[in-house]
């Protein structure tokens, strides 16, 4: 079956629905599934004039030899039915003209779906892109402010930071128990990025050759998390840079969810957008993983660490795949900054990360006070031994603090009695 021929039967599906539309135009950017715009015959009651319309088959659109499961969609319809009672988030700046500037971050409403037919029809952000085509485009490349994409940065990571405590929630627990059964996209994924990591080994040994234990190690430990959410792209408006009021932002793509470690939601979106830095020298793209940190508030080091290794990871498996990005010297450039990135993380030497990097690290002195406090605790501490019954006694001692000394001190579990 031609594309074209594929083209008609989906619009001879959406004839004599509310949905139906004598101009349906295929859009490109994506890989996977075919993906039409629908000008729609007649508005629906809401005044909605396009959608986006999504059908599935059970190989990728742009290559019809690699077969994927068509079942990949049904994850996408329970995420989205899912999500509609999450909220978006607003994220309002005041630019230095005084202008205040409003983006909106929303999934987008899922109008119906064909179980039958594997076609969906999805919420229209009209005359849009995904956020890496805008940042590459001229005009943005030319015209953004930081101010302007630390905005962005912001809203997104406050979206995500959202999205993640709503995952958390035990009322979530049936879409948790759903999104663990796609279990094929959750193992491709590992693949295309922990066993590429190791096998790329072979490809740059003079570069990666003494990194094979550590990478090993790093595959392991991400092997033992695969039965622990994923997604997805962002959508933005052509004309974002002309609409200084009010920008909305669409996360869209969200076949590829799955439980795992959400690390990887961090660590996959601040690599693709150093790649931008790294091949094209865009600034926006540093000065949006630093807004996102802004938003996604209170990343521990241990997270950090995590998402880090996943940065360096996808540099590693994909700046060697990217057709026409750059030189062979900057995709060995990028390939050597991920082997740096991924051992240094995983030795935890956080006084190495620097430049953006470092804004994944809270720092310490933002967070509390310093000096000397006095502790009071009991000896054998109780959470310890919540079931000795034998003398207590009470201890002091005086430590050089600050809050997160405090609060690392107390977790422990050394001093129970909070002093002086």
């Amino acid at each position: 079956m031609s594309d074209k021929d594929l083209l008609n039967i989906v619009s001879q599906e959406l004839a004599g629905t509310q949905y139906a539309s004598s101009s349906l135009t295929p859009l490109s950017g994506g890989t996977a599934n075919f993906v039409y715009r629908a000008q729609l015959d007649q508005p629906l009651p809401d005044g909605t004039e396009s959608v986006i319309v999504k059908h599935t088959e059970a190989f990728i659109a742009l290559n019809r030899e690699f077969k994927l499961p068509a079942e990949r969609c049904l994850f996408e319809e329970s995420i989205l039915k899912a999500l509609d009672g999450l909220p978006s988030k607003q994220n309002r700046s005041n630019s230095s003209d005084v202008q205040t500037q409003e983006v909106t971050v929303k999934t987008p409403r899922l109008f119906s779906f064909n179980r039958e037919t594997n076609t969906a029809v999805i919420e229209d952000l009209p005359d849009s892109l995904d956020l890496k085509s805008f940042l590459i485009s001229t005009a943005a490349s030319n015209n953004l402010t930081q101010e302007w994409a630390s905005s962005i940065g912001h809203a997104l990571g406050n979206w995500l930071q959202s999205f993640h405590h709503w995952a958390d929630n035990e009322a979530q627990s049936g879409v948790a128990a759903e999104m663990d059964k796609n279990q094929y996209m959750r193992d491709l994924k590992f693949m295309v990025n922990y066993d590429a990591l190791v096998n790329t080994i072979d490809k740059y040994p003079t570069i990666l050759g003494n990194s094979r234990e550590v990478f090993s190690k790093v595959r392991e430990m991400a092997a033992g998390e695969l039965s622990r959410k994923d997604g997805n792209g962002v959508l933005i408006p052509k004309t974002a840079l002309e609409q200084p009021n009010h920008l909305p932002l669409f996360i869209i793509d969200w076949e590829l969810c799955h439980c795992g470690a959400r690390a990887l939601d961090l660590g996959q979106m601040f690599a693709e957008l150093y790649l931008l830095k790294h091949f094209k020298d865009i600034d926006a793209a540093t000065w949006i993983i630093q807004g996102f940190m802004k938003g996604y508030q209170n990343l521990d080091d241990e997270t950090a660490f995590r998402v880090l290794i996943h940065v360096g990871v996808h540099f590693i498996a994909w700046a060697p795949l990217i057709p026409g990005w750059g030189t062979s010297q900057q995709v060995e450039d990028a390939v050597r900054l991920g082997r740096d990135i991924v051992t240094k993380a995983w030795g935890k030497d956080r006084s190495w990360f620097e430049g953006v990097w470092k804004s994944l690290f809270r720092d310490r002195r933002d967070i509390g006070w310093h000096g000397e406090r006095q502790f009071t605790y009991l000896d054998p501490p109780l959470n310890h031994k919540p079931s000795y019954q034998g003398d207590l006694t009470e201890k002091s001692c005086t430590i050089p603090v600050d809050s997160v000394t405090e609060v690392l001190f107390l977790r422990i579990g050394a001093p129970y009695l909070i002093g002086k």
